[in-house]
């Protein structure tokens, strides 16, 4: 197991559409404070070297912290262009969704190794994913109860 870091922990939200900054703005109503969390939106038919020139951008800014890059979906654009950056500092969580986003800002500051804090932030999404007719049971009439 690898040992916990003291290094800062940055995060990015690369998002089709303007998706990330929705996701962000909720996120900082539900916890009445701003975050420290940075957005990029891909318009459709946009330059994917843009795109790149920013998350190289961010990357090199960052370079002395651990490196969360959250996307909406695996093998979508936004996912795709963060393939050249991962490495032992920058990890990628795609499929984010407000459950992981929170559970990320709840864990983020604790002592924990960065990869286990990746784990824990990918479990925290899947787990936020419920189906509410599980939670109801059926009727012997085939409707849901409640």
């Amino acid at each position: 197991m690898s040992k916990a870091t003291s290094k800062p922990i940055r995060s990015l939200l690369i998002t089709h559409g303007q998706l990330g900054k929705e996701l962000k703005t909720i996120t900082e109503k539900i916890l009445e404070r701003r975050l420290d969390m940075e957005t990029i939106g891909i318009l459709w038919g946009e330059d994917g070297s843009r795109i790149l020139s920013k998350i190289e951008d961010f990357v090199n800014r960052h370079a002395d912290s651990h490196i969360i890059i959250f996307t909406d979906m695996f093998g979508g654009s936004p996912s795709n262009v963060c393939f050249p950056f991962i490495g032992p500092n920058v990890e990628v969580i795609t499929g984010i969704n407000l459950p992981g986003l929170l559970k990320f800002l709840t864990y983020r500051k604790k002592d924990i190794p960065f990869k286990e804090l990746v784990r824990i932030i990918r479990k925290g999404a899947i787990e936020g994913i419920n189906v509410m007719g599980d939670y109801l049971g059926e009727k012997s009439d085939g409707r849901r109860k409640g």
